[in-house]
Order: C-alpha cells, then sequence, then structure tokens
C-alpha cells in the first residue's frame, strides 16, 4: 500500500493541513498564513511534540491524582554531543537535502534552507538536558494551576492557551486548578527565545522538517533508501528493517492492551485468563 500510494498523502497532508514546506517550494512559500501555535496543535492532533512537549501523568505521589506536564521535546540527533560529531552532522544534512531534492523540482533555496534548519536545531540542541541531567535536577520542576501557569512561567509564548486547545482536542476543558508540572524550564525558556529570534520561515521549515523525518519510514521504498546513509553514520545501522517488523512494532506500541486480549482469549484456557 506505501508503494501504491507513492508520496502523495503525506505531501497533500503536508500543503493542506501544515501550510507546505517551504524547502520545497522556494520563495513561492507565503509566510503571512504562518501560525506558530496552530502548526504545534496540528501536529499534536498526530501525537508530534515538536519544539515543545506536554501530555497527563499520574501524580508521584499519589497515583489518583493526574497533572500536566509541559517538558523539552527531543531533538533530531539526541544526545546533543552528536551535534559536534562531523561524520554524524555531515550525514544528517545530507539526509535533509537529499530528501528535499527528491520531493520537488524547485531547487533554488534547498542548500540555504538546509543550513538554516541544522543550525536552528544546533542552536536549540545547547540546551537540551540529558536523561542524567534530568535526574539529577529533579528539584527544579515547577508545580502551578493552568490558572497561575501564565505569572509562574512567563514567556513570549503562550502555554496556558496552547495547552487548553490541545486538551480541547480530546474534549476536555482544563479547569483553573488542573495542576501544571514544568521541567526543563531552561530549556523552554531559550528554545522561546531561540523561536523569537527567528523567521517564520526557518520555523516552518524545521517543524515541518521534524515531521518529515518521522514519516520517511511510512514513505516508498526510494525515499526510505535517502535515510540509509545517515542511519549507518547515527546508529551504525547498514540496512532497513524488514516491514513486517516495523508494521508490527507499530502495532503493537499503540493497541497492545487490546492485542493482548485478543491474544489471551484465543490461547489461553479459561482458568488461566481468570488467575
Amino acid at each position: 500500500a506505501i508503494e501504491l500510494e507513492s508520496i502523495n498523502t503525506i505531501l497533500s497532508f503536508v500543503n493542506n493541513e501544515l501550510g507546505g514546506w517551504p524547502i520545497l517550494q522556494g520563495s513561492s512559500w507565503n509566510s503571512l498564513s504562518f501560525n506558530l501555535s496552530r502548526l504545534l496543535l496540528k501536529l499534536r492532533e498526530y501525537s508530534h511534540n515538536i519544539l515543545y512537549g506536554c501530555g497527563t501523568s499520574p501524580d508521584d505521589k499519589n497515583s489518583s491524582i493526574y497533572y500536566i506536564r509541559v517538558y523539552q521535546s527531543d531533538i533530531g540527533l539526541e544526545p546533543r554531543t552528536n551535534y559536534e560529531n562531523l561524520r554524524i552532522t555531515t550525514a544528517y544534512q545530507n539526509f535533509i537535502r537529499d530528501l528535499a531534492r527528491a520531493l520537488t523540482n524547485d531547487t533554488s533555496t534547498i542548500d540555504a534552507d538546509v543550513t538554516e534548519i541544522y543550525n536552528f536545531e544546533k542552536n536549540i540542541s545547547k540546551f537540551h538536558w540529558t536523561p542524567a541531567e534530568i535526574r539529577a535536577r529533579q528539584n527544579e520542576t515547577v508545580r502551578t494551576t493552568i490558572g497561575n501557569l501564565s505569572q509562574t512561567f512567563s514567556t513570549s509564548f503562550d502555554f496556558t492557551n496552547y495547552l487548553r486547545r490541545v486538551y480541547s482536542l480530546a474534549n476536555i476543558n482544563l479547569r483553573d486548578d488542573d495542576i501544571v508540572s514544568i521541567s526543563e524550564l531552561d530549556f523552554l525558556r531559550n528554545v522561546t527565545t531561540i523561536i523569537e529570534n527567528s523567521s517564520s520561515r526557518l520555523q516552518q521549515n524545521y517543524i515541518v522538517w521534524r515531521f518529515i523525518m518521522n514519516r520517511v519510514g511510512n514513505m516508498p521504498k526510494r525515499y526510505r533508501s535517502i535515510r540509509d546513509p545517515f542511519d549507518e553514520a547515527y546508529r551504525g545501522t547498514t540496512a532497513q528493517r524488514p516491514r513486517s517488523i516495523i508494521c508490527g512494532n507499530f502495532i503493537n506500541s499503540n493497541m497492545g492492551f487490546a492485542l493482548s486480549k485478543i491474544y489471551i482469549q484465543q490461547y489461553f484456557d479459561e482458568n488461566a485468563r481468570n488467575q
């Protein structure tokens, strides 16, 4: 099915739902319709946390209570030390460039856009916390409420409005007394400043790139193969995993409980199920 549908499904979504990928459109991309919050919100509908992450977690001290988490998102070459590795960073930029060239006939701005995308992410990476830093700095996490979020954590990005809109996607209306936990504050503040000082074209280019990067595995083989040199440099892998393994892992990660129930009903006798 992936081979038959070609690349049109993803490109249609990018153009019609995300506002396009400027690197593919050259100088014809129109920045007037750009809205950062709206773009991030649309990607949240498809479980993509880019730049800022958010979600719901049980309270560590009382599992019957849940709170909203705001935290750093991942970055393309995590951990940040990889941005000092010339082999990896060259392969990464070539990956962006080669994929963009395969998706468009307008190559007029590709080289300049790739450089901007990479430098933007490298700047972000300087403030990205490692797992060890997250564990060591847990006492820096701030707890507040939706009603007090804008006073407790003041940035140019309206996190209060963003969170309300994210949860409204699931028909949940947040109350002012709902608890919010904010971690990796340095990252969130610094990334917000970096965004303030970047053009709408660069923001759009980077955010849509991160979406595209995550979706290469859903593209036809000739596009997936473009990623191979990057995977070899970054992960040390030289061959793509079979589609059956990729699809099986995807289903298990998204529908694990449902599949487990079917498996137990089919292969476990009734006494074992009751136990």
